[in-house]
């Protein structure tokens, strides 16, 4: 018996013994956590703009709810309140592949752009969940995972918890766009997948034709796999249409695309998403997503086939609202003296407070003191590189690695907005030293 299970206490009870030590790793490296929770609780007190969380301050698809709660409620729909198979509810599946056959002009037996079928989807709890299997069943211990710093934090805590190892690619504003060159540095014969966003968060760039050839291109050379966080696929601006790497020559097999039905129809707390891929690669995901959720919630499953197969592409003009929201808050921030980067796509605008003379962290919290507007600092955002540290978020031990740059969620309601950018031009801030 070993020294830990055999202690015991004072009063003579044996101790419990300690978390696992995957845990009790992940503890020690999580060095923002702190920070990213007191703010969320100070951004949420009463009287607070909260633009830090990106979630919506508005209803949500009314068809999709209006559907799920049919299904909760009417009695000749109780068998919606029962388990669903795990792959999901097959006429969510069917609509899926009808939206998506029809919005990216999708084809049977074409070499690319190739349509999808129920067999071709997984539908999780959530994209969060969808990551989470999907790098179960791609990668491990000894395999490198490629990621873009900054970048969503999820990406790095979900590659240490499957034992793989993260590796950051820098992106450099203004515009965040990725380098190839350096995408291809990163590459070593241990790289496993790589991760891939756009919209992107927390910057909003969308990734053109030329960057999506040099992923495929990379992919193809190196034999890697993609997942691609396709989760604000309907909010892009100016023009910009959204495009997918599975579509690009040779990639369908060896990609796995990751969406939300929380973002594309304004319901986050519905924790629905799906996974879209061959069989084979969706085969591996279902070992994990099976032993983790089995399924996702059956009535909201049924809610969002209605609305998919409802939604005329508008999305009751939300992209529409969300890319007014980034214009009204870009023009007030570089009146304030921000260096804005104007988003592509996606639910949020970030800030450069270089100008200011200020870090990332110390003018989010002025924000929420002077002007009672809640941000995200860009230190929870930006990633320790693991060969140089602990691994942890944040860089430098966390704080100490306090980068200029904030991220405001613009998927609010137009008042919403108004009045935290009243509030921003109404503020003063410190002199520069």
């Amino acid at each position: 018996m070993s020294n830990t299970a055999s202690s015991s206490t004072s009063s003579g009870t044996a101790a419990v013994p300690p978390l696992s030590h995957t845990t009790l790793a992940e503890f020690s490296s999580d060095t923002v956590g702190a920070i990213w929770n007191e703010l969320l609780v100070l951004s949420g007190q009463p009287g607070v703009c909260n633009l830090g969380q990106g979630f919506p301050d508005y209803a949500g698809s009314r068809v999709a709810r209006e559907a799920a709660a049919a299904a909760m409620t009417k009695p000749a729909m109780s068998e919606l309140n029962q388990y669903t198979l795990p792959s999901g509810l097959g006429s969510l599946k069917s609509a899926i592949c009808a939206y998506y056959n029809k919005c990216y002009g999708l084809q049977e037996g074409a070499s690319r752009k190739r349509a999808i079928s129920p067999e071709n989807v997984v539908v999780t709890v959530g994209a969060t969940e969808g990551l989470f299997v999907t790098l179960h069943a791609l990668a491990g211990p000894g395999d490198e995972v490629i990621m873009f710093n900054p970048g969503f934090p999820w990406y790095l805590n979900t590659t240490r918890i499957v034992g793989a190892t993260p590796v950051l690619v820098e992106l450099h504003g203004p515009d965040f766009a990725p380098d190839m060159e350096e995408v291809e540095k990163a590459i070593t014969p241990k790289t496993r997948v790589l991760i891939l966003n756009s919209p992107h968060n927390p910057c909003g760039h969308c990734y053109t034709k030329k960057e999506m050839e040099g992923f495929a291109r990379l992919a193809l050379k190196y034999n890697l796999f993609v997942i691609s966080d396709e989760v604000y696929e309907n909010v892009t601006f100016g023009g910009v249409k959204h495009l997918r790497i599975a579509d690009e020559e040779g990639m369908f097999e060896r990609t796995v695309t990751v969406c939300s039905a929380s973002k594309l129809f304004s319901l986050t707390g519905w924790r629905i998403g799906w996974a879209l891929s061959t069989p084979e690669l969706l085969e591996g995901l279902s070992v994990y997503h099976g032993n983790t959720s089995y399924c996702a919630p059956s009535p909201l499953q049924h809610g969002l086939s209605v609305a998919l197969e409802a939604e005329d592409g508008l999305f009751e003009d939300i992209p529409k609202l969300v890319e007014g929201n980034a214009l009204l808050l870009g023009d007030a921030l570089r009146e304030k003296g921000f260096a804005i980067t104007q988003p592509q796509g996606g639910h949020f605008l970030v800030a450069d407070t270089t100008p200011l003379g200020l870090k990332g962290l110390e003018c989010a919290k002025l924000l929420l003191t002077q002007a009672k507007v809640g941000v995200v600092p860009g230190i929870i955002f930006y990633f320790d590189d693991p060969k140089n540290s602990n691994g942890g978020a944040g860089g430098k031990e966390g704080a100490d690695n306090d980068r200029p740059l904030l991220r405001f969620a613009i998927c609010k309601r137009r008042d919403t907005m108004e009045e935290a950018v009243r509030r921003i031009r109404a503020m003063v801030l410190p002199a520069k030293n």
